[in-house]
């Protein structure tokens, strides 16, 4: 019998890169329902942005952890991922700056150099206004680059064995910090930097651990790869109707849930047919992450809060994303996983 699907540990995890797209897609429509004040069944879609970390943790750990212990340094290692990440800062923050621009946001001075400043990713630490000048979601590519140098730098010298521990201490911060934020919600402003890092570092070291685990060989029962890839998106949609508050609720979704959700997305077996297309789904979230927020408070702002408006500022969202993913490359290289 001929078979017509790639496995879990095959060339490249495809079921992680539609995964990443559904995350991207759920985020954008969080920000729809924000910007447009409406109400939606991803007014948790903030979540998915702990899922952006779990993934990179994960797929770092089974595809590169190798190449670092042959001798990259953590500070080569950081500038190749900073070249790989610029085209999204690029992109987000030339789309945010046309706005800037119609609408006269800095005087030309503080205009230049807000400019330059997020093009070169450095961040507001003032602990007043937002993170990045321009683009919001930019400051989930900084916390990315952190955590991708101390991967290089630490976390790759640390045995398996021990990796659970690194997961409860920043685990034990982000019940603290979730607790005394009322959510989980930190990072687009200034003033919670520190409750963002501890939020990438969960993520992005539990996202590390269940990697090892995976490549190391460890393996539990499989289901079907399309009910995986809709597990995480039935979670999200049903945790408001969690009888939690918002803090426990988050803490639930973040610690257990999306770890568990990943671990069973990642074993599932996708399809020959569908793995392209997934492919280029992981691919295409890239832009529509970078892009989406911007466009959406734009068509706010041009055409008022109605349906219309909302309709038009997806739309918009949608095709502008399609055409930098075919201007820009934003492929990633494959993902490899160990053979079993």
């Amino acid at each position: 019998m001929k078979n017509t699907s790639v496995q879990a540990h095959g060339a490249r995890l495809s079921q992680l890169d539609g995964l990443r797209g559904i995350a991207a897609l759920a985020i954008m429509l969080f920000h729809l329902a924000a910007v447009f004040h409406t109400s939606g069944p991803f007014v948790r879609g903030y979540l998915f942005v702990d899922l952006f970390f779990l993934l990179s943790g994960f797929v770092l750990a089974v595809s590169t952890e190798r190449k670092l212990a042959s001798g990259i340094g953590a500070l080569e290692f950081a500038a190749s991922r900073f070249v790989r990440l610029w085209p999204l800062v690029a992109v987000g923050v030339g789309v945010a700056v046309v706005r800037a621009l119609v609408i006269g946001l800095y005087d030309p001075l503080t205009f230049v150099l807000a400019v330059a400043l997020d093009l070169a990713m450095i961040p507001n630490f003032s602990g007043v206004g937002p993170f990045y000048r321009f683009n919001g979601p930019q400051w989930t590519l900084f916390y990315e680059l952190v955590a991708n140098f101390l991967h290089a730098l630490w976390l790759r010298k640390v045995p398996t064995r021990w990796l659970p521990l690194v997961v409860a201490v920043f685990g034990a911060l982000l019940v603290w910090t979730v607790r005394s934020r009322g959510a989980d919600s930190a990072g687009p402003n200034s003033h919670a930097w520190t409750a963002a890092l501890v939020r990438t570092g969960w993520s992005y070291s539990m996202g590390v651990w269940l990697g090892r685990l995976y490549r190391e060989g460890l393996r539990t029962p499989v289901l079907p790869w399309f009910l995986t890839l809709a597990l995480p998106v039935a979670g999200l949609v049903a945790l408001p109707h969690v009888t939690l508050p918002r803090a426990e609720g988050d803490l639930w979704f973040v610690m257990a849930f999306l770890p568990l959700s990943v671990w069973l997305v990642a074993q599932s077996r996708v399809p020959r047919a569908v793995a392209p297309v997934l492919e280029w789904f992981g691919n295409y979230s890239l832009p529509l992450y970078c892009v989406h927020l911007t466009v959406l408070v734009w068509v706010s702002e041009l055409m008022g809060l109605g349906q219309t408006a909302r309709v038009v500022a997806v739309a918009t969202a949608l095709v502008l994303s399609w055409v930098f993913s075919r201007l820009v490359s934003f492929a990633s290289k494959p993902t490899l996983a160990k053979p079993a």
